[in-house]
């Protein structure tokens, strides 16, 4: 427990330190502990939006109100993340009681053994690891209080019990279902034998009473009442974001494989021994259906703090399946061997091979290949200092990985929210859900518009609101702000993976990139650049990011990176290396990276781009037809990201053998997905080949028919893969990939469809047809549900 409190409240906070935590949910529930017993603020008071308003309207949490008095020895955020972590690290304790008492039949010093092992499980638990670096919440401090309330139950020390239940039900409003649960199961023994002491009954139907009045009472008419006045809901807001579809939308869910994944995760976590007591399991069943059937993927992600409770659970059942494990064995021998024993050995190590695994492949730790390493930037070192030129109570306006750290005052806003704050602290590489262009446009509206700029560097500007405000120094022509601010688009590394592409005349390089995985917000890619000459305005650097369908996942004009937007490529200077990063984007398990430079229109017209030069034989790149260069394929097992050498596509094609005209040839094709639905995409892939250089340009068409024949759906166009492909530019025995999209009518039928390529001119509409007769091949059936 020590080694845990110690490595969880430095990792934390050093996440923090670093510029990692936010506003949700870090000082948004900070803040209003803050208010409550040191700020001039009222009773649980926030700032959400443009708006004072209660914590209550999205929660009931009266845990927090003691934990508020931390801040009388020490007023800063960041004890809050050791308290969280030192309130999970204590649950091990009462782990480690009920796995004696449910393996006491082993005797001492054998159930101390195997209850160690499961104390340190719980620690080694990704999802408790994940609940502790998730900012901070109240659901970590019910896991402990809840764990002790099992123990005393199962002692049958009913006052102690009763303490601890009442902690629980002060925790959050959501929880007191998991209290309810453990009252429904102290009443089951009941069932089975009537000759059960009744005070096991009397205390389980009490505290299942006491926890569902609870829970109806602090749902129903403190926090709905709240949400209706501030959020205008109907119930609570989570009630109404997250549970939005009823039983009519649950064929949809339990078909989503990402949630039983979740499920699967949950128990392969503990060995899968929780299923040795499912009476156990049904403690954790409320927050269980509860995260399986949320709208909200984090709730069945296994990445935040929702399954902080579930662990509880499973723990407690883990050692009971084991003891009853144990007692099933008895008392047999085998070999000479009590075979109790060596079940319980066999057992417990079955149980440490999947504890150890799992944390590998999904914990927090070094012993985790997933952990995450926050490392200071020059701009979190800058932070510090920044904020003590704050006046500590004047409201703020701060961008949300900033707002953690000036979160201590009545009125805090995050940024572009100003309202009436007198301060702006705002981070340019790190405002989310803002378009960066919005947010540029919106910061430098601003400070030419009564805000002085204190200080503006590595990204960070600190202004102050005045009257008499002069406006920014510039840099130089197109940039606004002083010089220093800029610094942060210079690299100050070399990229992990070098290119040395030049593009156009040669004057700007690509000298490589590197590969940033975050399994939580997904890749984020570096670039970095080189420019010899003065580049042109409007120049536009576009990263091609698509699927194996040739669908790009992120449009680079509509999604820009951040350092292109504030540092365009027009006023780089000869000779300096520029890092440009795209915005971390969750993607598919296998994908590519590509590459065109251009204006603004050459995304749509690949004429408009840049040429790339050719690369020297050093370079895995791969110059594609339609100015653009293909730089590397990648595909994601489990959590690793593999970088491979650039392949056209990485999806299975079906092989097909089929030719069209004299020089044609249609060798394999993909659909996506495989079944398809009323109103989505249907795309289909084709492979060609060339087996001379057709004369003209032809249109290829995709078709999607009914069993009468009729049309339904079609795509028609020349053949593309992320830039147009003519038949006419085909060289002999070029292969190219051609990828079209069908949007199916909302009102399709559900069935079998077929469906049919071709080729034809577009000046004649004159089908090219298939050596053998027809104008069309049919690839296959499509299933359309």
């Amino acid at each position: 427990m020590v080694v845990y409190v110690l490595y969880f409240s430095w990792y934390t906070i050093n996440r923090h330190n670093t510029l990692n935590s936010y506003a949700a949910d870090l000082s948004l529930i900070d803040q209003p502990m803050w208010n409550t017993v040191r700020g001039p603020g009222g009773f649980m008071e926030l700032t959400w939006g443009d708006h004072q308003q209660p914590r209550l309207a999205e929660h009931l949490e009266p845990v927090l109100l003691p934990l508020s008095l931390l801040f009388f020895l020490w007023d800063d955020v960041r004890i809050l993340l050791v308290a969280q972590t030192v309130a999970l690290a204590l649950g091990a304790w009462p782990v480690y009681r009920i796995a004696r008492h449910y393996l006491s039949a082993a005797g001492d010093a054998v159930a101390s053994w195997v209850a160690l092992l499961l104390a340190a499980v719980y620690l080694l638990s990704p999802h408790l690891q994940a609940a502790n670096i998730a900012d901070f919440h109240a659901d970590p401090f019910f896991v402990t209080p809840f764990l002790f309330a099992v123990w005393y139950a199962l002692r049958r020390r009913w006052g102690w019990m009763w303490v601890w239940a009442g902690v629980c039900l002060l925790v959050k409003e959501t929880l007191p279902a998991m209290t309810a649960m453990l009252g429904l199961w102290l009443v089951l023994p009941y069932l089975r034998r009537p000759s059960l002491r009744p005070a096991a009954v009397r205390h389980g139907l009490a505290l299942a009473a006491v926890s569902t009045a609870w829970f109806l009472a602090a749902t129903f008419l403190v926090v709905a009442p709240l949400a209706r006045q501030y959020f205008g809901t109907a119930g609570p807001i989570y009630f109404a974001s997250r549970y939005q579809g009823g039983l009519a939308g649950l064929p949809a869910l339990l078909q989503d494989p990402d949630r039983w994944r979740y499920l699967l995760g949950l128990l392969a976590s503990v060995g899968f021994l929780p299923l040795l007591a499912p009476d156990l399991l049904l403690l954790g069943l409320p927050v269980l259906v509860a995260n399986m059937f949320s709208s909200f993927p984090g709730q069945y992600s296994g990445e935040q703090h929702y399954s902080a409770p579930l662990v509880a659970v499973l723990l407690v059942a883990a050692a009971c399946g084991l003891g009853r494990l144990y007692r099933a064995a008895a008392p047999r021998v085998v070999n000479r061997q009590p075979l109790p024993q060596t079940v319980l050995l066999a057992a417990s190590l079955w149980l440490a091979g999947w504890s150890l695994g799992y944390h590998a492949l999904h914990g927090w730790t070094p012993l985790s290949l997933r952990v995450e390493t926050y490392r200071h930037t020059p701009a979190s070192r800058l932070v510090p200092a920044l904020v003590r030129q704050i006046p500590p109570h004047v409201p703020v306006s701060a961008s949300a990985g900033l707002h953690p750290h000036v979160a201590h005052r009545q009125k805090v806003y995050v940024f572009p929210t100003v309202q009436d704050a007198r301060y702006l602290l705002v981070d340019v590489t790190d405002i989310p859900g803002v378009h960066p262009n919005d947010a540029r446009a919106r910061l430098l509206d601003l400070l030419n518009r009564g805000w002085q700029v204190l200080a503006a560097e590595e990204g960070l500007v600190l202004a102050r609101r005045e009257a008499a405000a002069s406006p920014p120094v510039a840099c130089a022509s197109g940039l606004p702000l002083p010089c220093p601010f800029y610094s942060f688009a210079r690299a100050r590394s070399s990229p992990a993976y070098p290119l040395d592409l030049a593009f156009g005349d040669g004057r700007l390089v690509l000298l490589g990139y590197d590969v940033l995985d975050d399994p939580d917000d997904g890749v984020t890619f570096r670039f970095y650049w080189r420019t010899a000459a003065p580049l042109p305005e409007g120049l536009r650097l576009l990263p091609l990011v698509y699927d194996d369908f040739g669908r790009l996942l992120a449009h680079p004009v509509q999604v820009p990176m951040i350092a292109a937007v504030w540092y365009p490529p027009a006023v780089w200077s000869p000779g300096e290396t520029v890092v440009t990063e795209t915005l971390p984007q969750l993607l598919p398990g296998t994908f590519h990276l590509g590459m065109a430079v251009g204006p603004e229109q050459g995304l749509a017209d690949p004429q408009q781009r840049w040429p790339v030069l050719p690369p020297d034989g050093q370079t895995a790149a791969r110059v594609q037809p339609g100015r653009w260069v293909q730089i590397a394929s990648f595909k994601r097992q489990g959590i690793l990201l593999t970088r491979l050498p650039p392949a056209d596509t990485l999806a299975r094609l079906q092989p097909q053998e089929a030719r069209f005209g004299p020089a044609i040839r249609l060798t394999g094709f993909a659909v996506s997905p495989d079944t398809a639905s009323a109103g989505a995409p249907l795309t289909v892939l084709l492979r060609w080949q060339a087996d001379a250089s057709p004369a003209v340009d032809y249109t290829v068409f995709v078709h999607l028919v009914n069993a009468a024949g009729q049309r339904v759906a079609q795509h028609d166009g020349p053949p593309a893969w992320l830039s147009l492909r003519p038949t006419g530019e085909w060289s002999p025995g070029q292969v190219t990939l051609d990828s079209h999209t069908l949007q199916l009518p909302p009102d399709l039928p559900p069935g079998e469809y077929r469906l049919q390529v071709g080729l034809y001119r577009p000046d004649t509409l004159a089908r090219l047809p298939l050596l053998d007769g027809p104008d069309f091949l049919e690839l296959g059936k499509v299933w359309v549900r």
